[in-house]
């Protein structure tokens, strides 16, 4: 009999770790039963309310719960809370294609009792969703299986399933990824002249009406001849500047010093657009940088530091360039 004890503590163990294993989901490659998550496609939806967990914003030791709003609106989406910030109308629309195609892997629970276990809690990302036919999906988002590949996701309430990390990401998405970032709106192929005019720098960048695309184009800088990846260099390194804290309303600017501005002329559809942007300052904040947008509405923050780069290589290229002149011989001579 004493020699039968450790084989029968042995298969209780083993017995308690396959239970426990079966309840945590382990063996759910047998068991998964894949379905659409909420089973709407993504022109349906009229409305989202993101909340993104709770925090405590007021220091006080209260938690509160962090929400943004968007809405439809005769064909375009608005961000109404907590403000009606400027949005990135490419991630909005891959965020509700992620929504409408989002698979569940398996039902973890049917009837859950304990949310709690899983992360479904009051920490749970959630996502509160509006369709045209009136109905509404309350999306709870809660902690990784064991296995870490899939989320525990509850809908309406409903039974506890398993969603894909890659969905889950897609979705969970935060107010910071929807937003545009990017005051600069332009593309290589259609800017035909950039000017920048500032107290440290000053130059005009320009293309040839010739070609298609930016590559094809000839490009000058204060009348000299660059190289063309060197001018969509420049470009890019305009056109994505972002912003790493939220848009402001240019009008609560107060106190605001010019710094630079920079006019984009653009040729898009056959039609010349020129938007002017200006650069201001604060003397309480000397290294931070106001881009105010050209409809005068939105005051995007930039670091001053990114902003001295661009002057920076701007200046490179015009003192390391050839003369476009006939006579480039005479003119490297005088150099």
């Amino acid at each position: 009999m004493k020699k039968l004890i450790p084989t029968l503590v042995v298969v209780v163990i083993l017995i308690a770790g396959w239970v426990y294993a079966a309840n945590q989901n382990y063996f759910r490659e047998e068991e998964a039963v894949q379905a659409k998550l909420l089973g709407i496609s993504s022109a349906d939806i009229q409305a989202i309310t993101l909340h993104e967990g709770t925090e405590d914003k007021s220091g006080t030791g209260t938690d509160s719960d962090a929400v943004s709003t968007l809405e439809l609106k005769d064909g375009i989406w608005h961000m109404t809370e907590p403000k009606n910030y400027p949005l990135n109308e490419y991630s909005v629309g891959s965020w509700l294609d992620a929504m409408s195609s989002a698979d569940q892997e398996m039902v973890v629970e049917e009837s859950p009792k304990d949310v709690e276990k899983y992360g479904l809690g009051t920490a749970a990302t959630r996502l509160d969703i509006k369709v045209k036919d009136g109905r509404e999906f309350k999306i709870a988002i809660g902690n990784q299986l064991p296995a870490g590949d899939a989320h525990y996701v509850q809908v309406n309430s409903g039974a506890v399933v398993a969603v894909k990390n890659d969905a889950v990401t897609n979705i969970a998405l935060t107010r910071r990824q929807l937003l545009d970032t990017t005051p600069f709106n332009m593309d290589e192929s259609n800017v035909r002249t950039l000017e920048w005019e500032g107290e440290e720098s000053s130059w005009m960048l320009k293309a040839s009406a010739e070609g298609d695309t930016a590559s094809e184009h000839t490009w000058t800088i204060n009348g000299k001849s660059i190289k063309a990846e060197d001018a969509i260099s420049l470009i890019g390194q305009i056109k994505n500047l972002t912003t790493t804290d939220d848009v402001r309303k240019a009008s609560e600017l107060k106190d605001a010093i010019p710094r630079s501005t920079l006019s984009a002329q653009q040729q898009v559809n056959g039609k010349e657009t020129t938007t002017v942007y200006r650069l201001l300052t604060t003397s309480s904040e000397p290294d931070t940088i106001w881009v105010i947008t050209p409809d005068e509405g939105w005051a995007y923050t930039m670091d001053a530091a990114s902003l001295k780069e661009v002057e920076k290589d701007a200046e490179k290229l015009k003192t390391s360039t050839v003369s476009s002149e006939p006579n480039t011989s005479e003119t490297s001579s005088k150099k």
